[in-house]
């Protein structure tokens, strides 16, 4: 690891000759390597950031490293084989997180994660996923043989989006919307039961209600609400919003005063039962979006 606090250049050496490199600089080739793979993955207009958005947050690493008494970091990782050869690619922002020894002590918002095609059936995803967490903890600077960050992470709902949008998805990345959740099922990924919306991603771009919202191997049966306040109030101001204030009423501003008058955990709901309805070909025409069939499925 390279550099202090900010400006830095991470080297994780995984299995299988793979390696992760991992920049929080906007000026790094490691972004431009990153996006080359991205601009391939990702193509609903909603969801997409454009490279500028991207230099945009990691440009507020240093202004936003110890925001709201936290500690961040957004990242940018490549993972290559040992030719050099790209395999995939992530990009989250890091949160230390600070609600007693029972919780994890940091989160990530695992924004975009894609595995090339020619590396599929390899168990990347497990290993990219392993790899982000200890990047995490080493780009906050804490324990790596300490408890894991808490992963959060959006995914496309199949029940609220266009059969255009769907079908559109599907032919680019060549993954069913089923399929894909069934994959984030088994790496642990169940659904946070709360109105999750992201806010709009740029000036010309809508909020975004079509999205699942998931944590992934999360201990217990729910998310702390306040863990959850922290997290989302960090992820939508770097990640998001990049730095510019939401409007009052706005959708980030919702979200955060809901949490923040909760006592209660926000439920985690697994997903394999209701994609096995899905998958039965059972009606879905009732339920509004996947977070309320599984609900109902469970």
């Amino acid at each position: 690891m390279t550099g202090n606090g900010i400006n830095r250049l991470i080297t994780l050496e995984l299995s299988d000759g793979v390696r992760a490199l991992a920049s929080d600089d906007p000026a790094s080739p490691v972004l431009e390597r990153f996006f080359a793979g991205y601009d391939r993955a990702f193509v609903l207009p909603d969801e997409r950031e454009e490279l500028a958005g991207f230099e945009a947050c990691l440009a507020l690493n240093a202004a936003y490293r110890h925001a709201f008494g936290r500690t961040h970091s957004e990242l940018v990782t490549v993972f290559e084989d040992e030719a050099g050869a790209l395999l995939g690619g992530a990009n989250f922002l890091a949160t230390s997180i600070h609600h007693g020894a029972a919780l994890p002590p940091a989160s990530m918002a695992l924004n975009y994660v894609y595995v090339e095609t020619r590396a599929r059936g390899r168990g990347m995803l497990r290993k990219i996923l392993h790899a982000v967490r200890h990047l995490a903890l080493m780009a906050l600077e804490l324990d790596r043989d300490g408890a894991m960050p808490a992963v959060f992470i959006e995914q496309n709902d199949p029940l609220r989006l266009t059969a255009e949008e769907y079908a559109a998805d599907t032919a680019h990345s060549g993954l069913d919307q089923i399929d894909r959740l069934a994959i984030w099922s088994r790496v642990g990924a169940r659904v946070v039961d709360f109105p999750y919306i992201q806010p709009a991603l740029s000036s010309t771009q809508q909020a975004d209600d079509g999205l699942i919202y998931a944590a992934i191997e999360y201990p217990g049966d729910g998310v702390d609400a306040a863990l959850l306040h922290d997290h989302l109030q960090s992820f939508f101001a770097i990640s998001v919003l990049k730095g510019a204030k939401d409007s009052p009423g706005g959708v980030a501003t919702e979200q955060l005063s809901a949490l923040a008058s909760r006592r209660d955990d926000v439920a985690l709901l697994p997903m394999e039962p209701a994609l096995a309805w899905m998958r039965a070909d059972r009606p879905a025409g009732e339920f509004n979006s996947f977070r309320a069939l599984a609900r109902a499925a469970r």
